[in-house]
């Protein structure tokens, strides 16, 4: 009775990966003419439109899984590019900020004067969030409008390449355009 419940549960198992098997062959069929799936068959693909642009890693080619760009509009690629970028970079820049004050410490003196807030009064992470006042979150909001309109919303996706903002940040980059590519 064991081993036939153990042959059982493999035959059930074996059969649900063979279900999911013939289906993806079908796909790929319908997709490319052959069951097995030669992707460079499948030319007339929007998926493909992006192919070749920067970011694009095997061994998943261009990922895209809820398919934002299966229109193929580069204008919206673009945008979506420039995004990524300046996000990822804001995530960076948030990751440091969580990590520093744990590992260099914390400026000494006063966050907020007024409010008799220290600097090392307020705690790392998320708890962080409560502490800093009111005028504090508004300047570093402002100060995020200031770099979004000084750069040209949306410029480096009208007339530069997503992520070039069109300033170099002091030490870290030149002018050369070479060094850019």
């Amino acid at each position: 009775p064991e081993t036939r419940k153990r042959k059982l549960n493999s035959e059930l198992a074996n059969g649900r990966l063979a279900m999911m098997a013939v289906m993806g062959m079908f796909f790929q069929d319908g997709l490319t003419g052959s069951a097995w799936g030669d992707w460079a068959l499948y030319t007339d693909s929007p998926l493909r439109a992006f192919e070749g642009e920067l970011g694009v890693q095997a061994p998943l080619g261009f990922w895209d899984p809820l398919g934002l760009s299966a229109d193929g509009d580069l204008y919206s690629f673009k945008r979506r590019r420039s995004v990524e970028i300046k996000h990822g970079r804001i995530c960076m820049l948030a990751t440091m900020g969580y990590i520093t004050p744990e590992v260099a410490g914390k400026f000494p003196g006063y966050l907020s004067p007024s409010s008799k807030l220290l600097f090392a009064d307020v705690p790392n992470g998320l708890a962080a969030i409560s502490k800093v006042p009111f005028l504090g979150w508004s300047q570093i909001l402002a100060y995020a409008a200031f770099c979004e309109i000084s750069a040209g919303y949306d410029a480096d996706v009208n007339e530069r390449t997503p992520g070039d903002m069109g300033w170099n940040p002091p030490l870290f980059s030149g002018n050369d355009p070479e060094t850019k590519k």
